[in-house]
């Protein structure tokens, strides 16, 4: 394992996380209890409407500094905070110890980042109609990925919100593809600071999986960070998945694996 690259890919994509979140603290009022904080130079978000992993997340330097990260997962246990942990498969634990507490691997997030070299990049070629995502498109992107990863009905107008916000900044960037005529599916990249394209969340609509929108999506931004001079394209998902196989057609390879954790019984 690389570390240094590893540690570069882990940078990106908390960075593409955090925006999502500045997104839903910079609403009027901020209903969504939306927050960024440091530990350190480490940002670190939380948001209280919501109980998912993507946004309520401790980052630190765990081996030179434990009981900082410590109290600040304790101060935010109420959100089931979780600080990810990266390594071999192999190495990830089911539960490991810091200061006096033990944390737990959160079930389902043990997922596998991947990445290659920008230049050494294999694209497909395909028909289908791609197109940015503007704000008045949004919610067509937001609709097909709340039905691809079961998003609840109460949480559906904060997950496009989360999106929405940084659009205009250049770095979020949304896309959508269309079979005759209908986005079935969309896909998210963020232009890291670091020069990592970080392919984020995807999703295709069920009736329109089996056709290679996912593969199309990945081609079709991998060629958008070419064109930003982007130095590295990475990317995340579930060793067993077909989105794993899909990236690995596209020539992405298995950095290494993170799991989440958090705090046991909490």
């Amino acid at each position: 394992m690389d570390v240094e690259l590893a540690h570069k890919i882990e940078a990106a994509e908390s960075e593409y996380l955090r925006s999502r979140v500045e997104s839903l603290a910079e609403i009027s009022g901020n209903p969504y209890g939306a927050r960024v904080f440091f530990n350190a130079d480490f940002p670190c978000f939380q948001v209280k409407a919501s109980p998912s992993p993507m946004f309520n997340r401790i980052y630190g330097d765990i081996a030179s500094d434990p009981l900082a990260m410590l109290k600040l997962l304790n101060e935010s246990a109420e959100r089931s905070a979780v600080t990810p942990l990266i390594g071999k498969s192999s190495a990830l634990e089911q539960c490991v110890v810091l200061g006096e507490a033990r944390l737990e691997r959160l079930r389902g997030w043990t997922h596998l980042q991947l990445v290659c070299a920008i230049e050494k990049v294999v694209l497909s070629r395909h028909s289908f109609e791609i197109e940015e995502v503007t704000p008045n498109t949004l919610a067509l992107f937001a609709e097909v990925h709340a039905g691809g990863f079961h998003t609840k009905p109460e949480h559906r107008l904060l997950n496009q919100a989360s999106f929405a916000g940084q659009m205009s900044d250049g770095r979020l960037k949304i896309y959508v593809l269309k079979a005759q005529g209908v986005v079935v599916a969309g896909a998210a990249m963020y232009l890291a600071s670091n020069g990592i394209t970080y392919l984020g969340t995807a999703a295709t609509r069920k009736d329109a999986r089996g056709y290679g929108c996912h593969g199309a999506l990945i081609s079709h931004r991998i060629e958008q960070a070419k064109k930003h001079g982007c130095q590295w394209v990475a990317a995340t998902a579930l060793a067993s998945s077909q989105s794993r196989r899909n990236l690995e057609r596209a020539g992405l390879t298995a950095s290494h694996a993170q799991a989440l954790y958090r705090l046991a019984d909490s």
